[in-house]
């Protein structure tokens, strides 16, 4: 390219010289120049075609510096997804050995679940219907400590070049997480186990049993807090100010529509979008059912809540109290005459933690003499509100 440059440059000087001849005439200074010229478009060409080629090297060369070297791609499947790991388990679940399990795995510990058996036990654990499936969850590796607001920061205006006045909530406060362990088990005889073998059915059967019954563990113990001693603080105890609680001397029956409209109130409108709703006994919804207007007249009272009146809670939408979804759930307790019977909040300001995947340990030899083997499943999990002040609840003076 740069030989190219310089004939260029030569014949340009050369073009420059015959255009300011004094000795040439005019039909030499044409003839002259038109030669020149058209030597100067041939080497043009060539330049436009070598800066092509060395652009295109250019290119080439930065590519395969910066593009990653080829690697070939393997699937990759977890033990326990492999139809023989699957079989394994069983065979092991019905003869006691383990030793076809560890040599899948590599384990010297507890053996994991099969894939599709781990699947069927977490859907069936927090099914969307039930609470713990409308709970935030978070994995953890162990105890932690974290930092949390203790309101909705502050915002302002100012003028120009005005200093800024708004004070910010601070992260002094701290929730400790500390998971503790919840165990389910299972006692199965030989015969089960053996026809277990094969049959989805049987082996979806076991783990739906354990996942309902470490489910309605778990949200007792998040309801209540401290009755499993597993947490000291639950969802019935998050309106601890007196400010989010609306108090009702008398049971259940004492309740009357300004109740529920004042506990939602007590809510700040911030909260009460999204995951908001309220939770509570049957007994309890069967008595806000029950509502009736005042007497006006003859005949019965019209209940206060019913679908399709512009007058009634619901603001004629169903499965609403107040336009409000709600959820039964009966591990509130129905007897509690200190915290909130009836809960009302957003719960995304609150969250289940989870310690570890849950897994299975197999018990062949303790009831060996009746042919059965005991199956374990455990995990670990600690639950926390975040924000009291997103939830509100209606405390009663007697049990119902």
């Amino acid at each position: 390219m740069n030989e190219v440059k310089l004939k260029l440059a030569g014949l340009a000087d050369e073009m420059r010289t015959v255009l300011n001849s004094t000795t040439l005439s005019p039909a030499e200074i044409d003839e002259r120049y038109d030669r020149l010229n058209a030597d100067a478009l041939v080497l043009e060409k060539e330049l436009s075609k070598t800066a092509r080629l060395e652009r295109a090297k250019a290119l080439e060369a930065a590519n395969a510096r910066s593009a990653p070297a080829p690697t070939q791609v393997t699937e990759q499947r977890a033990s326990t997804a492999t139809p023989e790991y699957k079989a394994a388990f069983f065979r092991y679940l019905h003869s006691g050995n383990p030793a076809e399990v560890r040599a899948i795995t590599g384990s010297t510990t507890n053996i994991g679940l099969p894939e599709d058996m781990y699947r069927t036990l977490v859907e069936r654990l927090y099914a969307p219907t039930n609470l713990l499936g409308r709970l935030n969850r978070l994995s953890v590796d162990g105890d932690k400590k974290f930092p949390i607001g203790n309101a909705l920061p502050t915002s302002a205006f100012v003028d120009d070049s005005g200093s800024i006045t708004a004070s910010d909530p601070s992260f002094s406060a701290q929730i400790t997480v500390d998971p503790k362990k919840i165990v389910c088990r299972t006692t199965a005889s030989v015969e089960a186990l053996a026809d277990a073998v094969g049959n989805p059915d049987m082996q979806g059967f076991i783990m739906k049993q354990q996942a309902e019954s470490m489910r309605i563990l778990l949200e007792q113990a998040i309801v209540r807090g401290g009755v499993t001693n597993a947490w000291t603080k639950g969802i019935e105890v998050a309106p601890v100010d007196a400010s989010q609680t609306v108090a009702v001397t008398g049971a259940y029956s004492a309740v009357t529509g300004d109740n529920i409209i004042d506990v939602v109130h007590k809510v700040a409108p911030q909260y009460r979008t999204g995951n908001f709703f309220f939770i509570l006994h049957d007994d309890a919804l069967r008595t806000i059912r029950k509502l009736k207007l005042a007497s006006s007249g003859a005949g019965d009272r019209e209940y206060l809540w019913k679908v399709g009146d512009s007058q009634d809670l619901t603001s004629g939408m169903p499965g609403t109290i107040y336009g409000v979804p709600y959820m039964v759930v009966q591990s509130v307790d129905n007897t509690e005459t200190t915290n909130a019977r009836i809960v009302v909040g957003n719960f995304d300001y609150c969250t289940l933690f989870e310690r570890q995947s849950m897994q299975m340990l197999v018990d062949p030899y303790s009831s060996a003499s009746t042919l059965n083997v005991n199956l374990y499943t455990y995990g670990r999990f600690d639950f926390k509100v975040l924000l009291p002040e997103a939830f509100a609840g209606i405390t009663f003076s007697t049990t119902s």
